[in-house]
């Protein structure tokens, strides 16, 4: 004989089973999204140019100076292993553009969100000051730890494309005397928030491309 409450417990048992597998469907549903957002975000990177630093009253350069003449290639010309840096010679006055490109080789579009700036936070001693962030002057939010931060508002970089952007900077007068001549600093290149599929990333800058800023004119300094 069949106890009465023995359909009620088939029924229970059938529910919590359905219940059970969409959970687990659920689950699998959110992880593989997450490793397509995270896939399609670890395709983003900052690459700079041949020549990322342009100058208006100050002078940019290399640093080691050249090439060595010791070692020469068949074709006569110089070579040798040393990764050369930009070096900024910080002058009263001046206003420079360092500029980087977020490039997405992801499959999705991405949207740029914040510029961050280490080691250009007010409260840090500089000899620059960053102002604003191109292409369109977005606006300086507060100061997060020790960087400078700046919104992008969810610029979009299409998957396949990249998109430039041009850090403003101007000589910081109240600081320069915390520095003699031809003392200086390399601050931590910029970093990107971007945000793809509901997830968030913060691309850096390659290690290799910082930039040395040096106080004074470069002639007192060779």
């Amino acid at each position: 004989m069949t106890r009465p409450d023995a359909g009620r417990s088939i029924g229970r048992r059938r529910w919590m089973l359905i219940a059970v597998l969409a959970v687990g469907a659920i689950a699998v549903v959110v992880a593989g999204w997450q490793i397509a957002a995270w896939t399609a975000l670890g395709a983003v990177r900052i690459v700079y140019d041949a020549r990322p630093v342009v100058c208006e009253g100050a002078e940019v350069g290399l640093q080691p100076s050249g090439a060595s003449g010791e070692v020469t290639g068949d074709n006569g010309f110089a070579w040798d292993e040393t990764f050369y840096s930009s070096v900024l010679w910080v002058e009263p006055g001046m206003t420079c553009a360092i500029r980087f490109f977020v490039v997405n080789d992801g499959w999705s579009e991405v949207d740029a969100q914040a510029v961050a700036l280490p080691g250009m936070q007010e409260e840090h001693v500089s000899l620059v000051r960053p102002t604003m962030v191109n292409p369109n002057g977005q606006t300086r939010l507060a100061d997060t730890d020790d960087e400078a931060v700046f919104a992008i508002e969810g610029m979009p970089v299409p998957a396949g494309e990249q998109q430039a952007f041009t850090v403003i900077l101007e000589a910081n007068a109240a600081d320069a005397d915390g520095y003699t001549d031809c003392s200086g600093f390399m601050p931590t290149p910029p970093e990107v928030n971007v945000s793809g599929l509901g997830v968030q990333r913060t691309v850096s800058s390659p290690e290799d491309s910082g930039i040395w800023f040096y106080a004074g004119p470069r002639e007192e300094c060779d």
